[in-house]
């Protein structure tokens, strides 16, 4: 079982967080939905409180996460996914469709990496499990890229924090997520073919890890969506504009569950 936190009272939201982080990467969104739905945050296998998994998938994850459910004897609920945590409620959405009332792709896509992307990341495993120093090069590289410029410059310790949280994985859970990552199947064809689940896309005007433009140009597959473009926002808008991003969360959620 995964660990995972509870608070708030009204329906359901879960967080599910991104990489390198944890699910305290909410902490700054939680005071203003939590006094309007029971939030459920965990953590994904080998981040934070929660043990690691042998042989980590997508849809490993996805079924922990259905157990947090099941013992919360929650039969459906809203989720919000950030980046690979987009990527984890994506496959739980396509395995159990029945126990999802909509999800919010934060800065994340549906499709699968490009083999160019592939051979990025299996270069970028090798260096996570090359040692302490491959590790801390991988972190930092990866944690500077997350920010938009004017945040990265106003807020050197947003960057700080990313490096900090991903230090605190151990290689094999960094190696881990990156390989589901990697390994994860194309849904634009789900988002094409789904008709109940409504969708929302957080989109970061210079988030480099999930470039606008990928993300524009796959929005318009759902039949049901809610777009939100932030300005001057890279791939962390729960840092970068957390009021925004709370505002958001809330006004979707609100508006899914008086359906």
């Amino acid at each position: 079982m995964l660990h995972y936190t509870t608070t708030g009272t009204g329906a359901p939201i879960v967080l599910v967080h991104g990489f390198p982080n944890d699910g305290s990467n909410w902490n700054t969104i939680v005071p203003a939905l939590e006094p309007h739905f029971k939030l459920i945050i965990p953590d994904l296998p080998g981040a934070g409180k929660s043990p690691f998994i042998p042989d980590l998938s997508l849809s490993k994850m996805a079924d922990a996460l259905i157990a947090i459910l099941d013992k919360e004897n929650i039969e459906q609920a809203f989720f919000a996914g950030h980046s690979m945590g987009g990527y984890t409620i994506m496959e739980l959405a396509s395995l159990y469709p029945d126990r999802v009332k909509a999800i919010s792709l934060v800065h994340s896509l549906a499709s699968a990496d490009s083999e160019e992307k592939k051979e990025t990341r299996r270069k970028s495993i090798k260096l996570i499990l090359g040692g302490p120093i491959g590790q801390k090069t991988f972190i930092k590289a990866m944690a500077e890229n997350l920010f938009a410029t004017t945040y990265k410059v106003a807020h050197p310790e947003g960057i700080e924090e990313i490096w900090e949280n991903g230090m605190k994985l151990s290689p094999e859970a960094l190696a881990a997520f990156y390989q589901a990552i990697m390994d994860r199947t194309d849904k634009t064809e789900w988002l094409k073919a789904e008709q109940r689940i409504p969708i929302q896309w957080i989109i970061g005007e210079e988030d480099n890890a999930t470039p606008m433009k990928e993300a524009l140009q796959q929005c318009h597959l759902a039949r049901r969506n809610d777009v939100q473009l932030y300005r001057n926002c890279g791939h962390m808008s729960m840092m970068e504009c957390p009021e925004r991003l709370a505002a958001d969360l809330k006004a979707f959620a609100s508006f899914v569950y008086s359906m």
